[in-house]
């Protein structure tokens, strides 16, 4: 299949739908084995040219099994683990399947696409042109939220009760952030959740500069305020006692939200859209002026 006539297929897709569907996805790659990372490239510029946004799936997984069958990882990744101890080894290679299964489920890659460690110290794909990703644990949860084009970070913590010490997060919250918390009805909830919001927009690629204090969230406003990271949006719920957040720059118009299982696989849960609130621990921030703090949460 030439170039071209695969970019008359996207043509008509996106005109058709305005979204790439993965009856696409599983069609045609097969045949672009070695040229993916093209493809990729192709389906945003015509994305783009259409004036489709993006979409950040956001997937979690709830696991206290085994390890799963790891034959979307290679054999040098695992290889790799054998000097971990039990405990990190099995959660590595589980987020590292659970990717797997992410990048082939939306782009059809048998294997996982070699992977390196970032200046700031996160996995990232060796290809550039590969979707950005970032990776999170809270207890048995692993979660991993995945973006068409852009850059991102995620957070999820566990809801828990502190210690007499001061966590070192809620030391370097200001006067704003600590006004709103203690009007919210559970404060622990709260700065739980901020404390998610505030990791996930500082382990977006290239804010590690700035640092944790160019960073300000304004909560009772919907906005907030980043030297390093001009434009960027965050997301952030709460799920009985899991708080997350997802950061994506510019912006987060679409939010995909998926349960993995191994035995179901991929199975969509809602979807975040530009518009109305969602639930009343919903939370929208961006550092956009003319944005406000809504999204609906559609099943």
């Amino acid at each position: 299949m030439t170039y071209s006539a695969l970019a008359e297929i996207i043509i008509a897709d996106l005109s058709a739908s305005f979204s790439l569907s993965q009856i696409f996805v599983w069609r045609y790659a097969s045949a672009m084995t070695s040229h993916r990372s093209i493809l990729l490239k192709t389906i945003r510029f015509f994305r783009w040219h259409h004036g489709v946004n993006m979409t950040c799936h956001f997937v979690r997984w709830a696991s206290t099994e085994a390890l799963p069958d790891l034959q979307r990882l290679s054999d040098d990744l695992i290889s790799s683990t054998h000097s971990f101890s039990v405990k990190r080894r099995e959660r590595y290679l589980k987020g590292r399947a659970l990717l797997a299964e992410m990048m082939f489920y939306f782009f059809g890659y048998p294997v996982l696409p070699p992977l390196m460690v970032s200046p700031n110290g996160r996995p990232c794909f060796v290809d550039p042109h590969l979707p950005d990703f970032s990776l999170g644990y809270a207890g048995n949860t692993i979660a991993i939220l995945l973006s068409e084009e852009g850059k991102v970070g995620m957070d999820v913590e566990i809801i828990r009760v502190w210690s007499r010490e001061t966590p070192t997060h809620l030391q370097t919250q200001t006067h704003a952030e600590k006004a709103w918390i203690d009007a919210q009805l559970d404060p622990l909830e709260a700065a739980t959740q901020l404390c998610t919001i505030r990791q996930s927009v500082l382990k977006i690629p290239g804010f590690h500069a700035g640092g944790p204090e160019s960073l300000k969230l304004h909560p009772a406003s919907g906005r907030l305020r980043s030297r390093h990271i001009p434009e960027v949006e965050v997301v952030s719920d709460i799920d009985d006692y899991l708080a997350w957040a997802c950061a994506h720059t510019p912006r987060l118009d679409r939010l995909v939200m998926w349960n993995y299982t191994s035995a179901y696989g991929m199975r969509k849960s809602g979807e975040i859209v530009h518009q109305q609130r969602q639930s009343r621990r919903y939370i929208k921030l961006s550092s956009h002026a003319t944005e406000n703090a809504s999204a609906q949460y559609v099943m």
